[in-house]
């Protein structure tokens, strides 16, 4: 690469020094057609400076032909280059991904803590939805001051399935909205090479070292994963913004 971009540069050079001879030559014939007189020779005889020209002429397209063939031919180096690259960095980046994942499936205490996670989400769910139910039914026991029991038990199911709906709804959304934000800043400040290798490394020692960090933290393996990326993620969004103010 280094002696196609000295050639590259080579032939940079002749280029600027043709157009210049080129541009030194047509001031020439601009003078010589203002400036001198014009005397008819009977015998036919080339003008110096046209055959200049039409010299220099064919040197600047050479020049320049070879100029695009190395440029082309560079294009087409870094190109491949690029593919390479980008091949290799997949093919380390599945390798790690797979191993890693190999580990985690043979790791009891990562796997215990796994389904641990997902058992107290679920709880949580149960949890919530019960308190949900709880608050339709008290906001519901002001049919019960409707004589007619079956206005009553009407107004009773509507209210109930309008609390019940309104908050599983609301927390849905809640839910949703959240996540859009976080995917987004993910994307706009982490979407990157250094957030790859953060997640392996991090999915790495978590799995690997996992039994030492029990024994030193009481702590749910995956969700200390969970944390780990959060705080990444907030710290580079924290770095980007004050690079961005400094900059300003």
């Amino acid at each position: 690469m280094r002696s196609e971009k000295e050639k590259l540069r080579s032939a940079n050079v002749t280029i600027e020094e043709c157009q210049d001879k080129i541009r030194c030559l047509t001031q020439q014939r601009d003078y010589a057609r203002t400036h001198q007189k014009i005397v008819e020779i009977p015998v036919e005889k080339p003008v110096l400076y046209k055959k200049c020209e039409a010299c220099d002429r064919t040197a600047y397209q050479n020049a320049k032909a070879r100029y695009e063939t190395q440029k082309e031919q560079l294009a087409g180096q870094y190109k491949a280059k690029t593919v390479m690259f980008q091949t290799t960095l997949f093919l380390l980046a599945w390798y790690s991904l797979t191993t890693t994942l190999f580990q985690a499936v043979q790791s009891d205490v990562f796997l215990s803590d796994c389904k641990s996670f997902f058992h107290d989400a679920a709880s949580f769910i149960q949890t919530f939805i019960g308190w949900t139910i709880d608050a339709g039914q008290s906001v519901a026991q002001i049919s019960t001051k409707i004589p007619n029991e079956i206005i009553a038990g009407i107004i009773y199911w509507l209210l109930l399935i309008l609390v019940v709906g309104i908050c599983v709804a609301g927390t849905g959304i809640l839910v949703i909205l959240i996540e859009i934000k976080v995917i987004e800043l993910y994307k706009k400040n982490c979407w990157d090479f250094i957030t790859l290798l953060m997640i392996l490394t991090s999915a790495a020692v978590i799995i690997y070292f996992g039994e030492s960090i029990k024994k030193t933290l009481s702590v749910n393996l995956l969700l200390l994963f969970v944390l780990s990326q959060g705080v990444y993620v907030g710290l580079r969004c924290y770095l980007k913004n004050q690079l961005n103010t400094k900059l300003y």
